[in-house]
């Protein structure tokens, strides 16, 4: 069978929408590279593609196929609908100098903006007037002194802030805040919102939907994957109520069984929390997104420590080019992101071979090990049946196989 043509759309961070040619049988990575050449943008590596299923977004395992992920309709190639992907944050990094080409950082900025309107952090109201400052240096440089009304509040200020203090309010004292940053670039303004909306707990995390009971909707429990550990919130009556705070050393292991979690750590009352995903699909990427999350942390964590040795407190630290970082004559070179990304996909395929040539497997059973307090003797085992498990399909009950991931300390 031909590699036949099909269309589909992805949006950007900053909403801008690109149309494209695909291959039926092309994998999320053939449209991942395809996508970095239209923008030109070599440095995509903290985003991923995410497609909306079940009402849920879920980021594509980029060695798989299109095809496992869109609807049968557009694989017969009789869709007329929009099949829509999405270029969205996958890892969210400590520090913006990880990040070393300039367009990344500002689809990464988009991103993170949208976030902020959306959080809600009610006891930091203040945080996000300063934001709103950075934002609007950012969107439309110096103040303009002769226009009152020369921003939208919604653009800036999340929903719940607007209508708590009105337009008029925020349409006043908002430029005062802005005129404080007369002379500051556009691209120091916005590390400078990058770095405080990392003060947002609800903001640098991918949140994924569970559920307290299997086949039960209602009891809906948010767990957001972030840079430094999982962070677990509970729905309410409508609202978003925090629970759990687990950062990486706190976890000792979290196993799976078709949609089932059972998450072992230090953070909780009851040692154990139980939660179900949406599907075996979506319980993959969940534990698929939680392994590289933590390894990239490990990977990262003395790079972050060294960048902010260079560059002072955060106030003085302000975004350049690769080149102005003086990356190459530095003696102490920094790697960029992309290559600590492909090392642990390295990392994965070497402990893959290892477990499938060194360790009995006939239970389909298998574990993931992860050091949290050393990273250079950090052992990641991520095989290749939990990867692919089988075909993903639909439904899987939760008496299937038991998988179990260890976050050794």
């Amino acid at each position: 069978m031909k590699n036949q043509s099909r269309g589909l759309s992805v949006i950007l961070p900053n909403n801008k929408e690109l149309s494209m040619t695909v291959g039926f049988k092309d994998r999320g990575l053939d449209v991942f590279n395809q996508l970095s050449e239209l923008l030109g943008i070599s440095d995509l590596h903290p985003f991923g593609l995410s497609v909306l299923r079940e009402n849920q977004p879920l980021f594509l395992d980029l060695e798989q196929r299109l095809s496992l992920y869109l609807p049968k309709s557009w694989r017969k190639n009789t869709s007329k609908e929009k099949v829509i992907l999405s270029l969205k944050v996958q890892y969210f990094v400590e520090n913006i100098h990880l990040i070393l080409n300039s367009e990344a950082r500002q689809l990464y900025y988009a991103e993170l903006k949208e976030k902020v309107l959306r959080s809600e952090c009610f006891e930091q109201e203040g945080l996000y007037f300063q934001l709103a400052a950075y934002a609007l240096q950012t969107d439309l440089g110096d103040c303009e002194e002769q226009n009152f009304a020369y921003f939208c509040p919604q653009g800036f200020f999340p929903f719940w802030i607007v209508q708590k203090h009105g337009k008029d309010y925020i349409l006043k004292h908002t430029p005062a805040l802005h005129r404080e940053l007369k002379g500051m670039s556009s691209t120091e303004a916005a590390l400078l919102f990058i770095q405080e909306a990392f003060n947002l707990s609800d903001v640098p995390l991918t949140i994924y939907r569970l559920f307290k009971e299997k086949n039960k909707p209602q009891g809906c429990v948010l767990m957001g994957v972030a840079s430094t550990g999982l962070r677990i919130s509970e729905v309410l009556n409508g609202q978003q109520q925090f629970v759990y705070d687990l950062p990486w050393p706190s976890i000792h292991s979290i196993t799976f069984q078709g949609r089932k979690f059972n998450l072992h750590t230090d953070g909780l009352h009851e040692k154990k929390l139980v939660l179900y995903s949406l599907s075996v699909l979506h319980a993959k990427n969940l534990l698929q997104h939680i392994s590289n999350s933590h390894r990239l942390h490990l990977n990262t964590k003395s790079l972050v420590m060294r960048l902010k040795k260079r560059n002072g407190t955060h106030r003085e630290m302000y975004i350049t080019d690769g080149a102005d970082l003086d990356m190459e004559d530095s003696d102490d070179e920094l790697p960029p992101l992309k290559f600590l990304l492909e090392n642990i996909q390295k990392q994965t395929g070497t402990t893959e071979r290892t477990n499938a040539t060194g360790t009995d497997t006939s239970n389909d059973s298998c574990c993931l090990e992860m050091s949290v307090d050393e990273p250079e003797e950090m052992l990641v085992d991520d095989p290749e049946d939990v990867l692919r498990l089988v075909e993903l399909v639909e439904g899987v009950s939760v008496d299937g196989p038991l998988y179990f991931f260890s976050l050794g300390r």
